[in-house]
């Protein structure tokens, strides 16, 4: 059966997990400024639907990894500004109406480092 912790687990050896280990995905709101508290989930969506701003996701953990899906909505062409550095340089998301792009993000206590891989469709 399943367990449910509502708080943090210190595990102080090797953890096996034997099937899938998770984060349940969330939706993020979309508005000027978006928000991501990672304690509601390490994994992200947002649809576009302007040029928007990402704020510094919150609760992140030091060593973790997290992953956000932006999608494009059925116009496109929307921008997303946000703190996590891209290696060389700032990264422009997918352009074409309903086009998809995932952002890995390793935090690494101070700064967000982010891949993106673009034009999923």
């Amino acid at each position: 059966g399943a367990i449910t912790f509502t708080s943090t687990v210190t595990i102080g050896s090797t953890l096996a997990v034997t099937g899938t280990g998770y984060s349940t995905g969330i939706t993020l709101t979309d508005a000027s400024s978006i928000d991501w508290n990672t304690d509601l989930g390490q994994t992200a969506t947002v649809t576009l639907t302007d040029n928007r701003t990402m704020n510094a996701p919150t609760n992140l953990k030091n060593g973790a990894y997290y992953g956000l899906a932006v999608y494009q909505d059925a116009t496109g062409g929307r921008t997303l500004t946000s703190d996590i550095k891209f290696a060389g340089g700032s990264k422009t998301l997918s352009t074409a109406a309903s086009a998809i792009d995932t952002i890995t993000i390793f935090y690494d206590g101070t700064n967000y480092l982010g891949t993106l891989v673009k034009g999923y469709a």
